[in-house]
């Protein structure tokens, strides 16, 4: 009910902006909408002390100190941590006699110091400036968010954190898919990480800390999972910082809302300004930038590594990857009576550079210390902002005796290797968390010894002179291997550089889930498979001639509804920038034409940059520009280039993710006649997002989703196996889509 109540009001937001859309920019417009969100759910908790409050301050302002008017204001606003004494609420404001803005302006003005300073950081009071001028579109502003219900009865924190958040999709504007974390991903890593209460019985405050912490959305839900080992939310302290001045504005925000009186958000650069630095933690979550540079400070931070106290004492990386940096950090920021914590990183993080390197040394210092209790490698999807492997790390100070001296890795993924897509969900964060606390063995996870991520890197000597570096196991001795692997095979001595020695750690993650599957079927089991394929091919002829038959008198069914693609999508369009190819495998392919047609995985992969503008499996691609403008591909992990756009679902309350790509295959034709050009057809982004498509409802889409599944992966298998003699095929599988979702098809 609860969840159904959160996409109604979604629902109405949506509303909203397609309302002012064009009156500002979508940047504006996106910080105007969050902000009156926010305003409304405030209004929700605090609104009924709204009268008391007004009374006591025009009583007691001129008397009572700032601190002490404080404390009473917020004991009188129900003990929360904010409050507002103008006496008015969104809901009355239209009540009054006074002009609208003045009043409005009496309404900010009478907000605690920690709401206004919110509002402040999504420039309210500039952005109503451009509302004002069109006094309508406030009064309207005010009817429509006054009518929603944003009450802890109807939409609890955890709730009014993914409403937040779903925002950002229904918003043009500042993309800020880096720096918001999924529901899913914000869930897995708090089940996990409130699993083991490290905290001690003398302390009944649980503090959590998220370094990066975006919009604070993964930290916000940190809090509310914290409440399995608290009894009150007062208990729960929530800190972060972030750098981006309207992300953490909203963090502020959510933290207002989901922690205690002695939560807080701070504005500024975590690596050269640590705004908590005497500040230990029980927890710690983050995910980390993927990417960031550190050139541009690398003076501040080498001096703080010369500082065997400091932050960065373990060592330095590379300056193309602050990921480890803020791994340094997090181990400054662990609490020594207890601590854990939890972030993702990217597949560097397990094994870039060798063993003298700073990256190595980081790795070697968690190991030593026996920090790394788990290691989660996730499935495609699971960061909003990219869909490269990515790697969920669960650290404490705090392993059971069972656990000590050994890691359990996770291997999440082993079902899209098998060619089957994960749906993640709350289904699969419950199973993701119960196989994570069994921490046993099984075909998804291993228990490894921390010695087994080690290994000796040593220059070998012969004659004297250096041949070569080798890397050799902790557990073989230096001597016997020369004696038995190089020896034997040298011309001269071989012997040993024992200054060069370096102790590494690095881990090679899919080495420990490779299993050896031998299958050489029988002649008689090819004749069984042979004859499997004929009576399927004979059967889909009659699943095709039955899937398109039309309906009789066709009209689209009533409940179906007709909405402009800019409704429901957002539209990421591939750049003409030069990829840089990758040293070390990492990266992703540039997605050309060919190689959507016929993925390869020897195809070259390039490296990611901020400005790199890359696909996911969850998109839906679409050539426009080129020969075959318009013509639509499933999504597939890789860079855009200009040649190609992806389109992904925006509202999931009008079309869900599994249908879209059907959708745009249905109308693939039509944009295909949009194309425009003499020499080389090209389609804008306007031609795209004004086509006008019927859609079903989400029940609908939903039973259609699972025919054509069924259906078309029957066609595609009988395809794949004729080669080119089942292209005929291709024209019933399109055929299909277009009936199916013109409504014509009778299924």
């Amino acid at each position: 009910m609860k969840d159904n109540n959160r996409k109604i009001t979604s629902s109405r937001i949506w509303q909203v902006c397609s309302h002012i859309r064009g009156v500002m920019p979508d940047t504006q417009m996106q910080q105007v909408v969050i902000a009156f969100t926010f305003l409304r759910r405030i209004d929700c908790i605090i609104g009924k002390y709204a009268e008391k409050s007004q009374e006591f301050y025009q009583k007691n302002y001129e008397r009572l100190s700032d601190e002490t008017l404080d404390k009473k204001l917020r004991d009188i606003s129900g003990g929360y941590s904010f409050y507002n004494y103008s006496g008015y609420t969104l809901s009355n404001i239209l009540l009054s006699n006074n002009s609208i803005e003045v009043v409005l302006n009496t309404y900010l003005q009478g907000f605690s110091k920690n709401v206004q300073e919110i509002l402040a950081g999504m420039e309210f009071q500039q952005n109503l400036g451009i509302l004002y001028r069109q006094s309508k579109y406030i009064v309207e502003l005010f009817q429509l968010f006054s009518e929603m219900d944003l009450s802890n009865a109807t939409i609890d924190n955890e709730e009014f954190i993914e409403l937040v958040s779903s925002v950002f999709s229904l918003v043009g504007g500042l993309r800020i898919s880096q720096f918001y974390s999924s529901l899913e991903l914000s869930n897995l890593i708090g089940e996990c990480l409130f699993s083991n209460n490290v905290c001690s019985e003398n302390n009944n405050i649980v503090s959590i800390y998220d370094p990066v912490c975006g919009t604070g959305s993964m930290l916000a839900v940190a809090g509310e999972k914290a409440k399995t080992i608290v009894t009150h939310q007062d208990n729960i302290s929530l800190n972060g910082q972030e750098l981006a001045v309207f992300p953490c504005a909203i963090a502020k925000g959510l933290v207002l809302l989901s922690g205690n009186e002695n939560s807080q958000v701070l504005y500024g650069n975590t690596l050269t300004d640590d705004f908590f630095p005497n500040s230990h933690f029980q927890y710690i979550v983050a995910d980390m930038p993927l990417g960031l540079q550190w050139r541009p400070f690398k003076e501040r931070i080498e001096n703080e590594s010369f500082d065997v106290k400091g932050r960065f004492h373990i060592g330095l990386p590379n300056v193309t990857d602050s990921q480890f940096l803020f791994i340094e950090h997090i181990l400054s920021k662990m609490d020594v009576m207890g601590s854990r914590a939890a972030f993702i990183t990217n597949s560097f993080v397990l094994w870039g550079g060798n063993a003298a390197s700073g990256e190595s040394r980081i790795r070697r210092w968690m190991f030593e210390n026996d920090l790394v209790e788990t290691i989660i490698a996730l499935p495609s999807g699971m960061l909003a902002a990219t869909n490269i492997p990515v790697y969920l790390w669960i650290l404490s100070n705090k392993k059971n005796q069972d656990q000590k001296g050994r890691v359990c890795l996770i291997d999440l993924t082993i079902q899209e290797e098998k060619g089957s897509r994960i749906s993640i969900g709350e289904g699969f964060v419950k199973s993701a968390v119960s196989l994570y606390k069994s921490w046993s063995n099984s075909p998804m996870s291993k228990i490894v010894n921390n010695e087994q991520f080690g290994f000796y890197e040593v220059n070998l000597l012969e004659d004297g002179k250096k041949k070569e570096t080798v890397t050799i196991s902790l557990d073989t001795d230096i001597n016997e291997f020369v004696a038995k692997e190089r020896q034997p095979y040298a011309k001269g001595e071989i012997t040993v550089d024992y200054s060069s020695v370096e102790k590494g750690f690095t881990i090679q993650f899919n080495e420990f889930f490779q299993t050896e599957e031998i299958d050489i079927p029988s002649l008689k089991d090819a004749s069984s498979e042979m004859a499997q394929m004929i009576d399927a091919i004979s059967s889909m002829k009659g699943i095709i001639e039955e899937s398109l038959n039309l309906k009789e008198n066709y009209s689209v069914p009533q409940n179906w509804r007709e909405f402009p693609l800019r409704a429901v999508v957002e539209v990421t369009w591939g750049i003409n920038r030069p990829p840089v190819p990758s040293d070390n495998g990492s990266g992703l392919p540039v997605l050309s034409v060919p190689y959507l047609r016929n993925p390869s995985n020897e195809e070259q992969h390039y490296s990611i940059t901020p400005q790199t503008k890359c696909a996911t499996h969850q998109d839906v691609l679409i050539i426009v520009k080129g020969a075959n403008t318009g013509e639509i591909f499933k999504g597939i992990e890789g860079i855009l280039p200009p040649s190609l756009a992806s389109i992904r679902c925006a509202n999931e309350d009008i079309v869900v993710p599994q249908y879209l790509y059907y959708l745009l295959k249905g109308y693939e034709k039509a944009l295909m006649s949009q194309a425009k050009g003499s020499t080389i057809k090209s389609l804008v982004s306007k031609t795209i997002l004004d086509l006008k498509c019927w859609i079903p409802t989400i029940d609908e889409q939903l039973r259609l989703v699972s025919y054509l599944d069924k259906v078309i992966g029957k066609i595609d298998n009988v395809a794949e196996v004729l080669g080119n003699a089942g292209n005929v095929f291709s024209e019933y599988r399109q055929t299909l889509i277009e009936n199916v979702v013109h409504g014509r098809a009778l299924i």
